[in-house]
């Protein structure tokens, strides 16, 4: 747990090497960087993806139910405007994600909510939390609508008989429970390669039934391609595309567990989730723009029924598809509670942490509060080393100043080092069974009667895209990047700042944040004209 009794020090007496930085990892590969900040060590066994695997969690969490909303993108914008700005949008997404990578290794953070927290301090870890639980909340529970809207039609169908769509819902989740309990993205890897199949088998349908009606588009079905879009339609479509490439709350996790966990190796499985999720989800868009032309909807499944009857080949693509895409999203709904959970037990970790700590001078039987003693009491999981936890033991924070060259409103405040042996999954709070399971079927239900209550998925994509988006893909990334490289010494003096990075992080923060609320005014204004 935490040692709330910081050190500070200056950046350059800071710790160049700890047991976490160095080490040789599987394989016989030496960490090329042992200044790195690493939870768990370099060269430690409980390791256990490949680049392969890790690769597939950043893909599967990247294509989700966003997905679909991508060709109504291209039926605004037009083929080309589109086409820059899913490019602009990976880009950035690239950038930040190795930003992030980067803070975590600077500064020891094991997770996003750490990361924010060695930059601005505990409160924002706390905050940031919070704001990742309820951001995660809202995606599951437009998750869900899915899943009731696509899965629906098809049990009837199948069954032939009517089955009130709640209770497909509620079957579903009941049959995905065992995977919603598990507590690492590895064990859910096999859910990343069926998902990422289902998905290209709609795309596959759609890209054909485009191609087909391309070859035979009537004139008052023009495909356009480089179509002006108004102001209006930019700030409606910029956000669901930012919210289609958003993947930031698992980055870290991922870098956690992965083998050989080297720069080069972070950087190579980014760009390639990248790049992949890119060329998926452009042909996706834009196959389905083809596919309906003008007629294209907010859904593109609400397209998928108006197929031609002599075109069997077709009708069974996309009933395939349609199944994929379900079982896709079905599939993508644990790595989406995943670190919802995690983001919850975050906070209570901290407010954990913080009655003891405020309480130290009381007598461990007095300061115990009824809630940890619940914990503990019906906890059978519990070991003898968790039942005597009750002072902030796992993590050392130490305190560092940011150089006085770099000094503004941002980087002049504190950065700090976490210290620790474990990632911070492996707390008490985390491993608590109470809390584990407690919180999943906390999240499961809550999820679920917001998603029995919405009648559409719309305003869930519109409001956070717009808002909570921004913040958790680019502009909290730049910012802590800011503040924690701008700690490292430069080159010259004998550090290795990545000042070109710094430039960037800047203007990535600049155009997120005039973005963010350009965007959320726009889509406050449409709201209340609906």
């Amino acid at each position: 747990m935490k040692n709330y009794q910081s050190i500070s020090v200056p950046v350059e007496d800071g710790p160049e090497h700890d047991a976490c930085n160095s080490g040789i990892g599987n394989g016989g590969i030496i960490n090329p960087h042992p200044q790195d900040h690493l939870a768990p060590p370099f060269g430690s066994d409980v390791r256990p993806s490949t680049l392969l695997v890790g690769t597939f969690n950043l893909i599967a969490t990247i294509v989700g139910g966003g997905v679909l909303s991508l060709p109504i993108v291209f039926k605004k914008c037009g083929i080309l405007f589109t086409s820059l700005a899913m490019a602009l949008s990976a880009g950035m997404t690239y950038m930040s994600l190795v930003m992030l990578c980067y803070c975590s290794r600077r500064s020891g953070g094991s997770s996003y909510g750490e990361v924010v927290r060695s930059a601005f301090g505990e409160r924002m870890e706390e905050g940031v939390s919070w704001l990742l639980f309820v951001f995660l909340l809202f995606v599951i529970t437009g998750y869900m609508v899915l899943i009731r809207d696509i899965w629906t039609p098809l049990v009837r169908q199948i069954l032939g008989v009517h089955i009130a769509s709640d209770f497909v819902l509620l079957a579903i989740v009941g049959l995905l429970l065992p995977f919603l309990f598990q507590r690492s993205l590895h064990a859910l890897r096999f859910n990343c390669y069926v998902g990422f199949c289902s998905i290209f088998i709609l795309c596959l349908a759609l890209c054909r039934g485009g191609w087909r009606r391309l070859t035979s588009v009537s004139e008052d079905d023009e495909i356009e391609i480089f179509k002006m879009p108004s102001a209006e339609d930019v700030l409606f479509c910029f956000p669901i595309v930012t919210c289609a490439f958003l993947c930031h709350f698992n980055i870290i996790a991922i870098q956690n567990a992965l083998q050989k966990p080297t720069r080069d190796r972070m950087e190579g499985l980014t760009q390639y989730a990248i790049l992949a999720t890119f060329l998926l989800m452009y042909c996706f868009g834009l196959g389905g723009y083809l596919f309906a032309g003008s007629h294209t909807e907010g859904d593109i499944l609400l397209n998928v029924t108006r197929l031609e009857s002599d075109d069997p080949l077709g009708s069974s693509l996309f009933l395939l598809g349609r199944i994929g895409c379900g079982t896709t999203i079905m599939l993508a709904m644990p790595l989406m509670l995943l670190p919802c959970r995690e983001s919850l037990l975050e906070v209570v970790n901290v407010l954990f942490h913080r009655s003891h700590h405020n309480e130290s001078d009381r007598p461990t039987a007095e300061r115990e509060k009824w809630c940890w003693k619940l914990c503990h009491r019906y906890n059978k999981s519990e070991t003898v080393q968790d039942a005597a936890i009750t002072t902030e033991d796992e993590l050392t924070e130490i305190v560092r100043e940011a150089s006085l060259e770099t000094s503004s409103p941002l980087v002049g405040r504190r950065s700090s080092i976490l210290i620790r042996q474990e990632p911070i999954q492996r707390d008490y709070v985390f491993r608590n069974s109470i809390s584990h399971y407690g919180s999943t079927l906390l999240i499961t239900t809550s999820c679920y009667f917001g998603a029995v209550a919405v009648s559409g998925v719309a305003v869930v994509w519109s409001f956070i895209g717009s808002s909570m988006a921004f913040f958790i893909a680019f502009i909290l990334p730049c910012g802590c990047f800011i503040v924690t490289e701008s700690a490292v010494p430069t080159v010259a003096e004998g550090g290795d700042r990545k000042d070109k990075w710094i430039v960037v992080a800047w203007t990535i923060l600049a155009f997120s944040i005039v973005g963010t609320v350009v965007c959320t005014i726009n889509n406050t204004i449409g709201f209340r004209h609906r």
